[in-house]
């Protein structure tokens, strides 16, 4: 019988503690937006989303010059795949720098001169200048509520 009792007490116990922690899974969600215009006149714009502070999600996309579509909507008519060292269009460049935000933010990435990246983990998927996106995204999560 004491063994029972023990047995209800634990069982208890656990639905209470998985009780309360479901309770307060209701996430503190922010988005943000912010541009950046480079010296060719070309706007970038981030998108962010902040979950309990920290950064779940980015999304960044540049307008193309002259063009009255978005680098990522050109997909591979925008045509940078034959002048990338490493292959990538530039929406997969993106895509990649994308994740490597989400995973390690950023601050974790250094900049060189030309405003490139430093880190042999970016360049290995990301080898155009990225400066000013890094700058909107910073902007954004300054702007997210």
């Amino acid at each position: 019988e004491v063994y029972d009792m023990k047995k209800v007490i634990c069982l208890t116990l656990c639905a209470l503690m998985f009780a309360g922690c479901s309770s307060n899974s209701k996430a503190d969600i922010k988005e943000g937006k912010a541009t950046y215009t480079n010296d060719k006149g070309e706007v970038t714009t981030a998108k962010v989303k902040l979950k309990n502070g920290d950064l779940e999600e980015v999304e960044i996309d540049e307008t193309a010059q002259g063009k009255d579509k978005s680098k990522k909507a050109l997909g591979n008519d925008y045509q940078m795949k034959q002048a990338s060292k490493i292959g990538k269009e530039w929406y997969e460049q993106i895509d990649f720098l994308e994740k490597y935000i989400e995973k390690k933010g950023v601050d974790s990435i250094k900049l060189n001169k030309e405003g490139k990246a430093e880190n042999n983990d970016v360049t290995s998927g990301c080898t155009i200048r990225i400066d000013g996106f890094l700058k909107a995204v910073k902007e954004a999560e300054k702007n997210a509520k």
